[in-house]
């Protein structure tokens, strides 16, 4: 027998249709019945896959191509039920039943572990709460978002803001860097362009920071060699202590310019005479020393001059006695003759105040008054000489209120308020005469014109401006030259104007009158170096 033979005639068999008499009503039934059956069978399979396909994201899709397997296999059986009916194929009926009777267990041993694990997916009602849950995150997110987007503009904008102060900042600091180095630039070229020799010490260690050519080329050196360099080995061995007592003093505030005569020691190992005046650039704050500057006179020729007169002398020792002898009492002589001029002078004023009494005529008495205050300003002069430690420079400060306060009480006769505001200052004869002067004729110049039958206010400064000029301002709360042409600081044509032309021009000042509020009349003119 062929296999086609047991497939299709097992052993002669004959068909089921003869089991129903080949009724035709049974036969109907039995085949109109496995058709629809068949036909569920096979329309369910591909409606099941059709959803799996179209919901990849199920988690236990390929159980349902298990399904979608055995129910077409039974779907089979029932189509070979109605080829049965006229063929005895029981042979592929069996194998197709075998099939599905595999499919079966199959499907049934897989589907009952699955159902503890499907139970546990979470309900459509539940679903529905996860995504309300859900929303209600999405909702929270979107205010964080809206929020951190609010912040997130607030910081850029405090940002933009930041960085703009920053730039205008950056812009002003450029601009200061700038300024500072043009100051340093005219600083500099006016520093290695003296004649003289100009250094800057470190105060506390003294060590030299900067030096210009001429006090290197003092020494024998560049000033390259001399940067960083302990100044005090470069003075003479036997000059060094006296040296470091009057610098401790400086350092100290007890004096505010240090002045000394001493031997450099050149390269050559040969000594050099050098007259150093040196001074301390404190800071304004704390009052510590910042920088040491000094100014050195190269006076090697004229000490070298000094020993070789002496040397030629040097048999003339009661010479030398009398000499020594009459230079300590140059102090007695001078203090003499300063006040027998002082004591002259006060004579001059007593005669003066006397022809005043005399004098009849208002221009007259006027003029008299006027020449007693300039007299006053000399003796005064002498007078704070006289007192002075040196007999040769004295502060202008003490001096300046002092001549003010004369001036204004003897020449004011309504209610007038004097302010002095003067630096401490060491001048000399030469310098302070003329200063002097020029307070005389500017404070009275505005007693005469500026307050007319009412009080007022007179000040008189003296400062030191940034270039290290010196600034001397009379200034009044008056009337003003503008009202009064006579009341012109110094600009007129009088005695007292061209006396004033001629102060300014001695000093090689600068004078500025401005009149608006008051008058305020500014000389300015370079500051006395004291010897």
């Amino acid at each position: 027998m062929s296999i086609w033979d047991w497939l299709l005639n097992p052993s002669g068999l004959t068909p089921h249709g003869f089991c129903l008499s080949w009724a035709p009503g049974l036969v109907t039934i039995h085949v109109v019945s496995d058709v629809l059956i068949g036909l569920s069978y096979f329309s369910i399979p591909l409606a099941i896959a059709a959803f799996v396909r179209r919901r990849p994201d199920l988690q236990y899709g390929w159980v349902a191509y298990l399904f979608v397997a055995f129910i077409l296999a039974c779907g089979t059986t029932h189509l070979m039920a109605i080829l049965t009916l006229w063929v005895p194929a029981y042979g592929i009926e069996g194998l197709i039943k075998m099939a599905t009777a595999i499919l079966s267990i199959a499907t049934a041993a897989i589907l009952w572990p699955l159902i503890p694990r499907a139970a546990a997916l979470p309900s459509v009602a539940q679903l529905e709460q996860l995504n309300l849950r859900l929303r209600e995150s999405e909702a929270e997110a979107r205010l964080s978002n809206l929020e951190l987007e609010r912040r997130v503009a607030e910081r850029t904008s405090q940002l933009e803001r930041a960085n703009a102060q920053l730039t205008e900042a950056l812009a002003e600091r450029s601009q200061a860097q700038q300024a500072l180095a043009r100051n340093e630039a005219e600083y500099r070229a006016s520093f290695e362009a003296a004649a003289v020799g100009k250094i800057q010490t470190d105060p506390l260690t003294g060590k030299y920071i900067r030096v210009n050519r001429a006090f290197a080329h003092m020494l024998g050196y560049e000033p390259e060699d001399l940067i960083g360099q302990d100044g005090w080995s470069f003075t003479w061995p036997e000059d060094r202590e006296e040296g470091r007592e009057g610098y401790a003093r400086l350092l100290a505030g007890e004096v505010s310019t240090y002045h000394r005569e001493k031997r450099y020691l050149r390269r050559d190992g040969q000594p050099v005479w050098g007259r150093l005046s040196g001074s301390i650039v404190r800071d304004p704050e704390t009052n510590e020393p910042l920088l040491s500057i000094g100014v050195v006179e190269d006076i090697d020729e004229r000490h070298k001059a000094q020993a070789a007169l002496e040397t030629a002398k040097r048999d003339l020792e009661d010479m030398v006695e009398a000499r020594t002898a009459a230079l300590r009492q140059r102090d007695l002589l001078l203090r003499e003759v300063y006040h027998r001029v002082k004591n002259n002078l006060q004579i001059v004023d007593s005669l003066l105040v006397m022809q005043a009494r005399q004098v009849s005529d208002p221009g007259a008495k006027e003029a008299l008054l006027s020449l007693r205050s300039r007299v006053y300003a000399l003796g005064l002069v002498h007078h704070q000489l006289m007192g002075s430690t040196n007999l040769s420079t004295f502060d202008v400060a003490p001096f300046l209120h002092e001549l003010s306060t004369n001036v204004v009480e003897g020449g004011a006769d309504q209610n007038i308020e004097l302010n002095v505001e003067a630096i401490p200052l060491e001048v000399g004869l030469d310098f302070a005469i003329p200063l002097g002067l020029l307070v005389t004729e500017l404070v009275t110049n505005a007693l005469k014109h500026a307050f007319p039958g009412r009080p007022g206010t007179i000040d008189v400064m003296l400062r030191r401006g940034a270039d290290g000029s010196i600034a001397l301002i009379v200034a009044d709360n008056g009337v003003g030259y503008a009202a009064d042409g006579a009341h012109a600081g110094g600009t007129g044509s009088g005695l007292g104007a061209s006396i004033i032309k001629g102060l300014v021009l001695q000093m090689g000042g600068m004078m500025s009158v401005a009149g608006d509020k008051g008058t305020r009349v500014e000389i300015r003119f370079a500051a006395p170096v004291a010897s």
